[in-house]
């Protein structure tokens, strides 16, 4: 039984606080002085090719890797590090096939690009998915960006929620994009290297006896070869699977999402684009290794109890739970401030992203206007408040978050990325693509609901939805 936790020493509590302040101070510096909506959300594309490489890992991973990682390797095994594979696997197909279609022109979203193919209604249309995308996802991720600061204070999830969303807002308000991509770089670096300190000192606290477990259990195996045709589609972690499924889902979130390919475009020209892109999937794959680990070496420390067995409500707290409960005093808090620090980074690129595409993709005219950097800051208000009142709906959830919010993207993915490739390999129309859109999202909606297929396959069934429903409309005609 692991004990009480809402209780950290002075000195953490000193180290938490100036840690979030830093934040703050450099956050507001980096972001410098924006002079139009444009720079705001797009810096002036001199990002260099490894900052925007290392925002993009911060973006995606960062609480939900520190958090949900963990608890899916102290459940099972390495496997997941299988659909990391297809994640590289998609970053160069994107890198190679879809992002040079986003610099020939001056596209501040990549949602400017279906104006041109579809109309501005399907821009807006577009835009409109990503944004509901992007807030059940992320709406997640805040509220496991919640977990920890409930945990260790005791604080309500509402309460821990909008905490974070003000601190978040604090620097995004004033330095917009450039702010977010050098935060992003800072947190990388912090919770890695609490990451290794992790996996080192829990090391050192086993006796040598407990890697038996590993052996009885299969804690190492990350290959999971599929039993039969029916494995390949209803089980999550088999190699056929996991790969496809991590290339295909990391196409449709590297090559459409506006949070990941805003990075790109603040690169400012293809080739730094490109280098950043394909070098972030092998970060990636560093990094999740690093907390598939801690959650192994954390296993065999509690020498293989469940998590109802020590006492906590979800597989997601055995983490922060052995982190207050074990580890030294000025460490537990430096490793607190980096979580909250990560989930401030990953809300920051939420904010950047939602609050670009609502004022380029959906209210175009804003843009043109003389107030639009005024304007692009009540943006920025507008969608903290959403996160923050969406959050706090969440109670509780019996499976790793990592999981749900990567599932709940299969809602739309598909048929953002159906869009991209039919509107630059094929001739369909505005009509076309938008039969295919709510086809695709419906189709997906049930799929998701009424059957059991593994959740690495949504977005390949969507894409193939999109494709097949548009490509029929355009023969019918």
């Amino acid at each position: 039984m692991i004990s009480d936790l809402t209780a950290l020493s002075l000195t953490d509590w000193a180290i938490v606080f100036f840690y979030l302040f830093l934040c703050v101070l450099i956050g507001l510096y980096a972001g410098g002085k924006p002079t139009d909506a444009k720079t705001y959300f797009r810096t002036e594309g001199k990002v260099p090719w490894w900052a925007a490489s290392f925002s993009i890992v911060a973006t995606e991973t960062s609480l939900l890797t520190v958090i949900s990682i963990p608890a899916v390797a102290y459940g099972g095994s390495l496997v997941f590090l299988q659909i990391v594979v297809g994640y590289i696997i998609g970053r160069i197909l994107v890198a190679w096939l879809i992002l040079p279609s986003y610099f020939k022109g001056d596209l501040i979203t990549p949602y400017a690009l279906f104006e041109t193919r579809f109309g501005l209604p399907f821009r807006r249309l577009s835009s409109a998915v990503f944004l509901v995308t992007r807030l059940l996802a992320d709406g997640i991720r805040l509220f496991a960006a919640a977990i920890p600061l409930q945990i260790i204070t005791g604080l309500d999830y509402p309460v821990a929620i909008a905490l974070i969303g003000i601190l978040t807002l604090a620097y995004t308000y004033y330095g917009g994009l450039r702010s977010v991509i050098w935060i992003d770089v800072l947190q990388l670096f912090v919770y890695t290297l609490c990451a290794v300190f992790i996996v080192w000192y829990t090391a050192g606290l086993l006796s040598g006896g407990e890697l038996q477990l590993l052996q009885e259990q299969d804690k190492l195996s990350w290959i999971q070869l599929p039993t039969s045709l029916s494995d390949v589609f209803l089980t999550p972690y088999n190699l056929v699977g996991a790969v496809i499924g991590g290339m295909f889902l990391s196409m449709a979130s590297h090559g459409t999402d506006h949070l990941i390919v805003q990075r790109l475009l603040a690169c400012g020209d293809l080739k730094t684009a490109q280098k950043a892109l394909i070098s972030s999937g092998f970060l990636v794959f560093i990094q999740f290794a690093l907390f598939l680990l801690a959650g192994i070496v954390i296993y065999l420390f509690y020498g293989g109890q469940t998590f109802t067995e020590l006492g906590l409500n979800n597989p997601d707290e055995i983490m922060l739970s052995f982190v207050v409960a074990e580890m030294p005093v000025g460490t537990v808090g430096l490793f607190v401030a980096a979580l909250f620090a990560a989930a401030m980074s990953t809300l920051s690129s939420s904010l950047s992203a939602l609050s670009s595409s609502t004022f380029f993709d959906l209210f175009p005219q804003l843009s043109k206007r003389a107030d639009s950097m005024r304007i692009s800051r009540y943006m920025m208000v507008f969608w903290t408040a959403v996160f923050i009142g969406f959050a706090s709906m969440f109670t509780d959830t019996q499976n790793p978050i990592v999981e749900l919010g990567l599932g709940i993207a299969g809602f739309t993915y598909g048929a953002l990325l159906g869009a991209f490739v039919m509107a630059i390999f094929s001739r369909i129309n505005q009509k076309e693509a938008i039969i295919g859109l709510f086809a695709c999202v419906t189709a997906m909606t049930l799929i998701i609901f009424l059957t059991p297929l593994a959740w690495p396959w949504y977005t390949l069934t969507g894409l193939l939805i999109f494709c097949g429903t548009s490509s029929l409309v355009k023969l019918a005609r």
